[in-house]
C-alpha cells in the first residue's frame, strides 16, 4: 500500500472520520490486474464513520492502523535503521 491517510472533520455533534476502505481498494486492484489495466482510481475507496467523542475517534483510527499489514512496516523499519547512526536523526 502506498499511502494511508485519515481525515477527521468536526461535525455539529461530533466528528466524521474518513479512512481508506482497504477491502474496496484490494477489490479494485484485483479487478485491474485481471483486466490488465495500469492502475485503478483509488480515490473513492474510502469509508466515513461518525464519532461523538475524541475517544471514539481514537478507537476508529487505532482499529484502522491495526488492519495495516505489519510486513510493510517491518521492512521499512529495517531499511530506516541501517547505517552508522541506526537510522535515528536528531533535529
Amino acid at each position: 500500500m502506498d499511502n494511508f491517510w485519515v481525515r477527521i472533520e468536526t461535525a455539529d455533534n461530533g466528528f466524521v472520520v474518513e479512512l481508506p476502505d482497504l477491502a474496496e481498494r484490494k477489490k479494485k486492484e484485483d479487478e485491474a490486474k485481471k483486466s490488465k489495466l495500469s492502475a485503478p482510481y483509488l480515490g473513492d475507496c474510502t469509508e466515513k464513520r461518525v464519532a461523538k467523542t475524541v475517544d471514539e475517534v481514537t478507537k476508529i483510527v487505532t482499529a484502522a492502523l491495526k488492519s495495516l499489514p505489519d510486513i510493510e512496516y517491518d521492512e521499512a523499519f529495517k531499511e530506516a535503521s541501517k547505517g552508522k547512526d541506526g537510522g535515528l536523526r536528531s533535529y
